[in-house]
């Protein structure tokens, strides 16, 4: 998998994301928020409000499928740990703004999971500069 495969393959997440995303909030829009004879407006406006939402769930999923394209294509190995070092990895990088730690922390279902592991243990100490971990 060359890097243009894998640049072909997070535009593709990123495409379908915004199109789902745009087309959630405008049934929904339509549906809940708006009135009988303003149906077509409440939904356009649901998808301009949720505009922000969708963009940022957009570039997380294609963080996470770069990082995990990645892991594929240098371990040579397609599996559940590269999933899972992949959500841990778009999660940090989508925490850098918040400070160092926020971004070492696990968080999320994932993060519980890898907390358990010997994985995380090995890092934490040397991430969160000296913490030692719980």
């Amino acid at each position: 998998m060359t890097l243009a495969d894998i640049a072909y393959s997070v535009g593709e997440i990123v495409v379908v994301t915004v199109i789902g995303g745009s087309a959630f909030y405008f049934v929904k829009g339509t549906l809940r928020s708006s009135s009988e004879g303003s149906r077509l407006a409440g939904g356009v406006q649901a998808v301009v409000v949720n505009k922000p939402r969708v963009g940022r769930w957009a570039a997380w999923l294609g963080v996470e499928a770069a990082i995990e394209d990645g892991m594929r294509e240098t371990r040579g190995v397609d599996d559940p740990l590269n999933v899972a070092v992949a959500w841990g990895a778009a999660n940090a990088f989508f925490s850098v703004h918040r400070g160092s730690r926020a971004a070492c922390r696990p968080r999320g279902a994932q993060g519980r999971r890898l907390r358990r592991g010997r994985v995380v243990r090995r890092l934490q100490p040397r991430c969160l500069h000296g913490v030692s971990p719980s």
